[in-house]
C-alpha cells in the first residue's frame, strides 16, 4: 500500500451524501457517549448538588441557630428554591431530548468522510469493546481474556475510530494497561510467524521524566545498536535473544522507522507488530491517513520479510542444519511431501521482564479516582441532600 486514497475528507458535501444513501451504514457506536450525552451528566450532577446545597443550607440553620425551629423564611426559602428545581428539571426535560436527537449535520459529515475514505482504502470502520489484540497499550504484555471481552486484561479498552481490514487495523484506543482515560493512536498488524518479543520506546514521545509506556520493561534488557538509532528508540531485547532482535533490526528498518515512525512506540509481541503513541489523532484530517499510509508501505513489509524468514534454532525443528537438510532433500527428491515446520519461539524469547508494578499502581490509582469522582459527583450530595431534608422535616 503506497499512500492512502484520501479525496472523501475534501469531497464536496453532496457527493459524500449520495455515496453514503448507497452504503447505509455508520461507524459511531452506541455505547460511545456523544458531547450532548456528556452535558445532560454534568447538567444531572449540577442539579443534585444545588439540591444539597439548599437542604443542607436550610437544615442547619434550623438545628443551630434557629433551635430546630422551622420559620417564615424558611418557607420562603424552600418555596423559591422549588420553584428554581421546577425550572431547572423542565430544562433538564428540554436538554435530554436535544441529546436523544441524531447527530449534527456537521458531525455526520465528518463520520461519513472518515467512513468513506477507509472504505476507499480497503478498511472497515469497526469500533470495538475489549481489547482485539494483546500488547503493552491493551494488556500490559498479559495475556488476553476469551475474546478481548468481559472481565480480565483489556476488557476495557475501547477502540474509537477503529479500522480493519485483513490482518491489520488502526484507530485511536482508550483505557488498556494505563490509567483508565490514557488514549493511543495505533496500528496493529498480524505476522505470517512469531518473533522474540521486542519493544522500542521512542524518546520522541518521552514525558518530562520517564517513557511514556504504560508498563515498564527492565532495564538489564536494553541493548545498543550502532548508527545513532539510539538517539532515537531504546530497544529492549530478551537477553538470550538479542542476535535475533539485530536479525530484526537491519539497518533498512532502522531507517524506516526514524524516517517514518519516529513517534511511535514499537511492539512486536509473537506474531503481532504493534506501532503506538500517546494521544489521540484525528482522522478528518489527510494527514492522519498518510501517516499510516507511510507506516504500512515502509515499515510494515520490512518487519512482515524478517518473520516470513526467522526460525529459533532453540526450538526442535528449527535447527539451521536440520532446514538446510530439508532443502536439500527437496531439490533431490521434489516429489516427495515435506512439512514445514510451525514456526515457534523459545520461552525465554516470548516475553520480556516487565516492571508492571508501577504501572499496575497507576491503574489502580486511576481506577479508585474514577470511583471516588463518581461517589463524588452522585452519592455525596444525595446523601448531604437527604440529610438536611430529614432536619427540615424534624424542626418543631
Amino acid at each position: 500500500m503506497s499512500g492512502m486514497d484520501v479525496a472523501w475528507l475534501s469531497a464536496d458535501a453532496g457527493a459524500v451524501e449520495s455515496a453514503m444513501a448507497t452504503e447505509r451504514r455508520t461507524s459511531r457506536p452506541r455505547w460511545l457517549p456523544s458531547r450532548r450525552q456528556l452535558l445532560v451528566h454534568v447538567n444531572t450532577c449540577l442539579l443534585i448538588w444545588y439540591l444539597a446545597i439548599v437542604l443542607l443550607t436550610v437544615g442547619v440553620r434550623v438545628d443551630t441557630a434557629q433551635d430546630g425551629t422551622v420559620r417564615v423564611a424558611d418557607v420562603w426559602t424552600l418555596a423559591g428554591a422549588a420553584i428554581v428545581l421546577a425550572i431547572w428539571l423542565a430544562g433538564t426535560v428540554l436538554l435530554r431530548r436535544w441529546a436523544a436527537r441524531p447527530p449534527s449535520a456537521r458531525a455526520r459529515l465528518a463520520e461519513w468522510r472518515r467512513t468513506l475514505t477507509a472504505l476507499a482504502n480497503g478498511f472497515e470502520p469497526r469500533p470495538s469493546q475489549g481489547a482485539a489484540f494483546a500488547a503493552l497499550i491493551t494488556t500490559g504484555g498479559r495475556p488476553l481474556s476469551s475474546g478481548g471481552h468481559g472481565r480480565g486484561p483489556g476488557s476495557w479498552v475501547r477502540s474509537y475510530p477503529r479500522f480493519t481490514a485483513p490482518g491489520v487495523e488502526f484507530g485511536v484506543l482508550t483505557g488498556g494497561a494505563g490509567r483508565a482515560g490514557d488514549r493511543w493512536t495505533y496500528l496493529a498488524v498480524t505476522l505470517p510467524a512469531p518473533l522474540p518479543h521486542l519493544v522500542l520506546d521512542a524518546t520522541a514521545n518521552d514525558r518530562l521524566l520517564e517513557s511514556d509506556l504504560p508498563t515498564g520493561v527492565d532495564r538489564s534488557q536494553l541493548i545498543r545498536l550502532e548508527g545513532g538509532f539510539d538517539a532515537h528508540f531504546r530497544v529492549y531485547s530478551p537477553v538470550e535473544y538479542r542476535t535475533g532482535a539485530l536479525y530484526v533490526l537491519t539497518p533498512d528498518l532502522m531507517a524506516a522507522l526514524i524516517d517514518h515512525a519516529s513517534a511511535f512506540d514499537v511492539e512486536i509481541l509473537d506474531d503481532r507488530l504493534v506501532l503506538f503513541r500517546p494521544g489521540s489523532t484525528d482522522f478528518d484530517e489527510p494527514t492522519a491517513w498518510q501517516a499510516v499510509g507511510a507506516l504500512l508501505s515502509e515499515v510494515v513489509p520490512r518487519v512482515v520479510r524478517k518473520a516470513e524468514r526467522y526460525y529459533d534454532e532453540r526450538v526442535p525443528g528449527q535447527e539451521t542444519p536440520r532446514l538446510l537438510a530439508r532443502l536439500e532433500a527437496e531439490r533431490e527428491h521434489p516429489e516427495l511431501p515435506w512439512i514445514e515446520p510451525v514456526p515457534r519461539i523459545g520461552p525465554d524469547g516470548r516475553r520480556l521482564v516487565l516492571r508492571d508494578g508501577w504501572s499496575a499502581t497507576k491503574a489502580l490509582a486511576g481506577t479508585i479516582g474514577w470511583f471516588a469522582l463518581l461517589v463524588l459527583l452522585y452519592p455525596v450530595p444525595g446523601i448531604f441532600a437527604f440529610a438536611g431534608f430529614m432536619s427540615i422535616i424534624d424542626g418543631r
